[in-house]
């Protein structure tokens, strides 16, 4: 699983969507509450293919195996602050920083939920 999603970010990071998506969701068929899949998938369909519906379907699925996991608080936060929900996206991020105060990205950007 691990390894089908690094094959995934790295086919992100070149912007090859079309082989990053083919890697998640072939994780995602062998274990579909794989977090890190979910969420990276997630990411890449935010940022990458601006599909917000679609990211957000799948960090809350991600949330739902770990409900306290930091990095995907803050990328959800981010995809509803980039959505203009930014009352949800402060309540995101509060949950983010509860679970995590210490964590670069809560860190960074706290600015943006205040």
């Amino acid at each position: 699983m691990d390894a089908l999603c690094s094959e995934a970010d790295k086919y992100q990071q070149s912007r090859d969507y079309e082989r990053a998506e083919r890697c998640f969701r072939k994780a995602l068929a062998m274990n579909p509450g794989h977090t890190r899949s979910l969420c990276n998938y997630a990411y890449m369909l935010h940022v990458g293919r601006r599909d917000y519906a679609k990211a957000e379907e799948l960090y809350r699925r991600a949330l739902q195996t770990e409900p306290n996991r930091t990095a995907t608080l803050c990328n959800y936060a981010y995809l509803l602050h980039s959505d203009k929900r930014l009352s949800e996206a402060k309540q995101i991020f509060h949950r983010a920083r509860d679970t995590n105060p210490d964590h670069p990205w809560v860190r960074k950007n706290q600015h943006l939920f205040t």
